[in-house]
C-alpha cells in the first residue's frame, strides 16, 4: 500500500473516531418544546408534568453530568407554533395534545409518541346571561376554542353526543388568553377550553355548564412527549435516560400523597389557582392519568383521533398510528425502574385490563 493511501487512511480513521466520540457524548443542548398554558408572567406548562419537570430541574440533573444543557420553550401560539419549531428543526423532543400531534405527523413531520398522558378534561364555561345551560343550548352561539389545538377534537366530539357539529355555532378561533378576554367582555357567549377558563367562574364572569369529567374518557384528550426520528436515531440511550426521567415523575404524581405537593409547586410557577389543579385532577385515577403505557387505550383513542381530523378536513391524509408509536423506551423505563407491576393496561373503553 503507498505512503498517500496509508495517510488517508489514518486520516478517515482518525475522523470516523471524532464522529463516534461526539455522538457518544450526547448532543450539547436537548431542546424540548410544548405550549405555554400559565396565567401569569412565567411561561410554564399550567399545573402539568412538564411544569413539574422545569421546576425540578429534573432533566437538568440527570444530563449535567453529561455537560448537556436543557432548554425548555412555552409556545403562546400553543401546537400550531410547536410544529412550526418542529419543522424548522429547533426541538428535539415536544409536549403536545394530540390533535397538534395528529397535524405535525400527517404534516410530515417525523415524530414518535414515546410517552403518552391521558384522560385530560375540557370546560364549558358560558356568560351569566348567554341562556346556556346545556350542551343543546350552544345551537348558534358565540362558541370560542383554540383550533389545532387537542380542545377542537374534544369539542367536536362533546358536540356530536347531543347532534351538533361546529357548523351549528358561531365557532371563534382565539387562543386561551384572548379567549379569556373576550368572554369577560361579553363578546363572546361561551368557551370551550382548558382548567384556566374556571378563573372566570371564581371572578363571577362564567359559570360552569358541563366538563368532559361529566361527559365520560371518550370525550377527554390524549397528550404526551413525542422525539424527533432523527434525535432518536441518533440518540437512542439520551432518548432512553430522557424517558427514564419521565416515567420516574408519572410515577410520582400517580400516588395520591403527591398531589398536593404537584398542585402547590406547579401553582406556584404557572400562576394558575390552586383551586383550578384541583378541579382538574381530583377524583380522577391518578394511575390512569400518568400511565406511560402505550396500551389499547392510547392506540384506539389516537386512531379515532386520526379519523375524526381527517373527516374535519384538519389534516388531508390518514397516518398509521401502529406506526407512529414508539413503546420500547417507556417499556424499558417501566421494567428497570421495577414499575412491571404498577399501571395495568387499559382497554379502548378505559377500563383496566386483567393480566
Amino acid at each position: 500500500m503507498s505512503s498517500f493511501f496509508r495517510h488517508l487512511l489514518a486520516a478517515s480513521a482518525f475522523a470516523f473516531g471524532l464522529i463516534t466520540a461526539a455522538n457518544a457524548a450526547g448532543p450539547a443542548v436537548i431542546r424540548i418544546g410544548t405550549p405555554d398554558q400559565s396565567v401569569g408572567g412565567t411561561p410554564s406548562g399550567g399545573i402539568a408534568l412538564t411544569t413539574l419537570l422545569d421546576v425540578r430541574k429534573a432533566l437538568e440533573t440527570e444530563f449535567e453530568k453529561d455537560g448537556i444543557r436543557i432548554e425548555w420553550t412555552f409556545f403562546k401560539g400553543a401546537g400550531p407554533a410547536v410544529n412550526e419549531a418542529l419543522a424548522n428543526k429547533q426541538l428535539d423532543f415536544v409536549y403536545l395534545g394530540d390533535l397538534a400531534a395528529i397535524i405535525g405527523r400527517a404534516g410530515g413531520l417525523e415524530t414518535r409518541l414515546l410517552v403518552p398522558t391521558r384522560g385530560a378534561n375540557a370546560f364549558l364555561v358560558a356568560t351569566p346571561d348567554s341562556g346556556i345551560e346545556k350542551l343543546e343550548d350552544l345551537k348558534g352561539k358565540r362558541l370560542t376554542v383554540f383550533k389545532g389545538t387537542a380542545y377542537q377534537l374534544s369539542l367536536d366530539r362533546a358536540l356530536a353526543r347531543v347532534g351538533l357539529a361546529e357548523r351549528d355555532l358561531q365557532v371563534v378561533n382565539l387562543d386561551w388568553n384572548a379567549a379569556l378576554a373576550a368572554l369577560s367582555a361579553k363578546q363572546l357567549d361561551a368557551d370551550w377550553a382548558g382548567v384556566s377558563v374556571l378563573t372566570l367562574r371564581e371572578k363571577g364572569l362564567a359559570r360552569l355548564v358541563t366538563s368532559t369529567k361529566v361527559l365520560g374518557r371518550d370525550s377527554t384528550f390524549q397528550a404526551g412527549f413525542l422525539g424527533t426520528q432523527a434525535f432518536i436515531s441518533a440518540q437512542p440511550e439520551i432518548t432512553q435516560r430522557f424517558v427514564d426521567v419521565i416515567v420516574r415523575h408519572q410515577h410520582w404524581i400517580s400516588q395520591a400523597e403527591n398531589l398536593g405537593e404537584f398542585f402547590t409547586v406547579t401553582a406556584a410557577r404557572s400562576g394558575v389557582p390552586l383551586s383550578l389543579g384541583q378541579a382538574e385532577y381530583e377524583g380522577d385515577d391518578l394511575k390512569f392519568r400518568f400511565s406511560p403505557r402505550i396500551d389499547e387505550f392510547v392506540i384506539e383513542g389516537l386512531t379515532a383521533s386520526v379519523a375524526q381530523a381527517k373527516e374535519l378536513g384538519l389534516i388531508r391524509r390518514s397516518i398509521d398510528v401502529k406506526a407512529w408509536v414508539e413503546p420500547r423506551f417507556a417499556d424499558r423505563a417501566v421494567e428497570t425502574l421495577g414499575l412491571a407491576g404498577f399501571w395495568p393496561l387499559y382497554d379502548r373503553q378505559g377500563a383496566p385490563v386483567a393480566p
